[in-house]
């Protein structure tokens, strides 16, 4: 693909409330993910491997430090040469709200008309999926419409509040909205990803932006598939909704379901992230592993069973970890018992404390805090 002919925007999420502490000094799109990688991950890698080199990325003022420290120079992904381009927007509304201030649109139109992009790719960082996104731009410019939907036949159970659930006719346009039912087994939500003409969405984003209270890119172009009879594009490949913590948790299970593990990583197309040249996990005599995940620089003398582990992470002799996820820097103390929990980067759980969540309702640990008492669900 031509580089230049190509933008595209990462918005930041619509805003959920039932991410605990998950999300209180980081933006949902660096959440750790799989041990090693970060939500973020897998729509940088989507773009890199369709060759698009100039990417927009939205998110909040606050709480944007670890977005920097993972990107940084954007090699990774292809976005440190002389033909490609980065940029990072900032903006000051709340994650839940719909309305955005001024210097919003300000921003992103300056990127795209600067760009001289024929279509912007336009996603999210909740959506969790490694899509071709070749092949949904060829359909799009196939088809010469001025803009296309990603969506995904989903169960009710894998879909919030906050989703959108498409109605599509026989001739895959989009054509209205709809609720969703207790009917029907799968439901048409709208993944958040969409390619649009550059030309046409400048003017919709001008026309917005003259609004009192505009709304963000994400509503407005949730608007403009419904009034412009958008074309669909049905993603058939692994995609989680990341819109609590049950389903963040849930999402990182699966990746102890082969199947599912290389559905998503291991499809027609890498998945790339930030490198670190470190030692690898060690694993005492004492250990003992079943069905688990470790990246790497941990020293592992505990059992640990169907959980993820991430880098550098302590777990001591005669402690128990299962159907868990350990962000980095992690200390599990001797004899002490972790289930069902996401315990945040730098927790410190003392000899011999008991951790238990459930399946259905995981404990989380915020960073940085050292457990010293039972935790019990």
């Amino acid at each position: 693909m031509k580089i230049d002919k190509y933008s595209a925007i990462l918005g930041n999420t619509v805003g959920y409330h039932d991410m605990l502490s998950l999300t209180d000094s980081r933006p949902l799109a660096s959440l750790p993910f799989d041990g090693k990688y970060r939500l973020i991950d897998f729509q940088l890698s989507s773009l890199a491997n369709a060759g698009i080199r100039s990417v927009y990325g939205i998110f909040r003022g606050q709480n944007i430090r670890s977005i920097f420290d993972h990107i940084r120079s954007g090699r990774e992904w292809g976005l440190n040469t002389l033909l490609s381009h980065y940029f990072l927007g900032f903006y000051n509304t709340e994650n839940d709200s719909q309305v955005t201030d001024k210097d919003y649109y300000d921003q992103i139109l300056t990127y795209l008309k600067r760009s001289g992009s024929d279509q912007t790719v336009y996603m999210s960082c909740d959506v969790l999926c490694n899509i071709d996104l070749e092949q949904v731009i060829h359909l799009h410019e196939a088809n010469k419409t001025k803009i296309t939907v990603v969506y995904k036949k989903l169960p009710k159970s894998s879909i919030s509040d906050v989703n959108e659930i498409l109605d599509i006719d026989e001739s895959d346009r989009v054509i209205g909205k709809t609720a969703v039912n207790d009917t029907d087994d799968l439901h048409k939500m709208s993944a958040d990803i969409y390619v649009v003409n550059t030309p046409w969405l400048i003017e919709r984003m001008e026309e917005e932006a003259t609004k009192e209270q505009p709304r963000k890119l994400r509503y407005l172009l949730r608007e403009l598939i419904v009034m412009e009879n958008a074309l669909a594009f049905e993603y058939t490949g692994y995609l989680s909704n990341i819109c609590s913590v049950k389903s963040y948790y849930d999402a990182n299970m699966d990746m102890l379901d082969t199947q599912k593990f290389y559905s998503l990583l291991y499809s027609n197309q890498k998945v790339y992230t930030k490198i670190k040249n470190e030692e690898a996990t060690f694993f005492d005599k004492g250990s003992h592993i079943d069905n688990a995940q470790f990246a790497s620089g941990s020293i592992i003398k505990g059992d640990v069973e169907h959980s993820i582990i991430s880098r550098n992470c302590h777990i001591e002799e005669a402690s128990h970890v299962e159907n868990s996820i350990i962000f980095p820097k992690v200390t599990i103390g001797a004899g002490a018992s972790v289930e069902n929990a996401i315990l945040d980067k730098n927790v410190v759980i003392a000899p011999g404390v008991t951790v238990h969540g459930t399946a259905e309702d995981p404990v989380v640990i915020a960073k940085g805090l050292e457990v010293l008492e039972d935790i019990i669900k």
